[in-house]
């Protein structure tokens, strides 16, 4: 059967290759083969083919050996702490359809995935918390899972039974079809629609900076950066907004702002300017903050839930 496997737009991304080996990040290695029990969790999730008026062959399941079926890709899906994958292919009248559904073991680690190989230009529709969809592919995250699926047709468009397929695995997954509560954090205005990222390693180039979820926003033409770095508590969100002043001091220059209490502005020709500060167990660092950035995030710090 044809495949379509899209090119991720995270490999494009600054500071989304790892700087790290795994060993050295602390990230899950997937499991050298896929456990009876998580076969069984990824198999109740997949489309009966009488149920969608189909045949199927045999399903395939991957972990550690992703690589086998989508080969350069897989190490992106690694990055985000894949737990194992099923594949399926279907023949349903003149259409054959795949079926790839990633279990991501935490929902914003699906989320990272799936936010690494979409694009603001993509036709987005209704399909667990978000999808999109084009002539052969439909792609969506729900909860734990991305599911991508691709059909090709001789006779007429296959979207009509991708859908069909969409809408029986987001069943069987169930749960609320949401996307991740932090990025609640992140304030509507100004915000470049569908740029939220969340990033597991070296966000902007900064391995201390990981994890952290990243949405660009345009102010008065001019395009700024915000990031928001999760740590297991106020302690560790501390220490990175101490790191980030050294770093600022080495290569730039660092200042408190006035204007924010808390917070600290910095410049360096790297990242240009900047202002950062810590809240709760988050790091909040605004690049290129506009004329009125102090208003602006106070609204974010505003919105993180501690």
């Amino acid at each position: 059967m044809r495949k379509l496997i899209p090119l991720l737009l995270m490999l494009a991304l600054a500071g989304l290759l790892p700087a790290q080996e795994e060993e050295e990040s602390g990230a899950r290695k997937a499991p050298a083969q896929v456990p009876a029990s998580e076969k069984a969790k990824l198999g109740k999730l997949l489309p009966a083919p009488r149920a969608a008026g189909a045949t199927a062959q045999e399903p395939r399941f991957y972990a550690a050996d992703l690589y086998q079926y989508i080969d350069g890709a897989a190490e992106a899906f690694h990055m985000y702490d894949l737990v194992a994958m099923v594949h399926r292919e279907y023949k349903a009248g003149d259409a054959e359809i795949t079926v790839d559904i990633y279990d991501m073991g935490e929902p914003i680690n699906a989320f990272g995935i799936y936010s690494a190989e979409r694009s603001p230009e993509n036709r987005y529709i209704q399909a667990g918390a978000e999808g999109y969809i084009d002539e052969h592919v439909l792609n969506f995250l729900q909860g734990s899972f991305y599911v991508k699926l691709s059909a090709f047709s001789d006779k007429g468009s296959a979207q009509p039974v991708m859908r069909s397929f969409a809408g029986e695995i987001s069943q069987r997954i169930g749960g609320a079809a949401a996307l991740p509560s932090i990025l609640a954090a992140f304030p509507a205005a100004g915000r470049v629609a569908r740029s939220e990222k969340y990033v597991k390693r070296a966000p902007l180039g900064h391995e201390f900076l990981a994890p952290a979820c990243t949405a660009d926003y345009r102010f008065a033409g001019k395009q700024s950066s915000l990031l928001i770095s999760t740590s297991a508590d106020a302690g560790q969100a501390k220490k990175k907004l101490e790191l980030l002043k050294g770093y600022f001091a080495k290569s730039g220059k660092v200042a408190g702002e006035p204007a924010l209490p808390g917070a600290w502005r910095g410049a360096s020709s790297r990242e240009g300017g900047a202002i950062f500060f810590a809240r709760g167990r988050y790091t909040v660092l605004l690049l290129n903050p506009p004329a009125d950035a102090a208003a602006f995030l106070k609204e974010v710090a505003s919105r993180i839930k501690e």
